[in-house]
């Protein structure tokens, strides 16, 4: 028979068992959806860089693509460098924001394997008692 704090252990543990399956859950929605976001991104500007450049060639204007890439953009080259730094910028906050996500997912998984390692030198110690 166990007692009543081993009971209140147990429920406590199990607790805490469910509650971090539940946030890993959550995290992985949240990391997927971010993904798929990102790569929906990415394939939609894909999509739209012919017609941005068929659009540009078909207006008559004369395009001149030697000053930058950046100036297919636009009919003019600094419109083009101002897409191109808020589209870098945006990729930087989506690589920061993945690496601190990262971050805080691994001190939470050594964080969770150090209670563990607690919670079984406890055990250990009860069982001894």
């Amino acid at each position: 028979m166990r007692t009543n704090e081993e009971r209140q252990q147990l429920i406590h543990r199990r607790t805490l068992e469910i509650q971090r399956e539940q946030q890993k859950k959550r995290e992985r929605v949240i990391s997927g959806s971010g993904i798929a976001a990102c790569l929906m991104i990415i394939i939609g500007i894909g999509c739209l860089m012919p017609e941005v450049t068929k659009q540009a060639s078909a207006s008559g204007a004369k395009t001149n693509y030697t000053t930058g890439m950046a100036s297919m953009l636009g009919n003019y080259e600094a419109l083009g460098y101002i897409c191109m730094g808020i589209l870098a910028f945006a990729l930087g906050v989506c690589v920061t924001v993945l690496l601190y996500r990262l971050r805080k997912a691994e001190e939470h998984r050594k964080k969770a394997e150090e209670y563990k390692q607690s919670q079984q030198v406890r055990e250990n110690r009860l069982k001894k008692e």
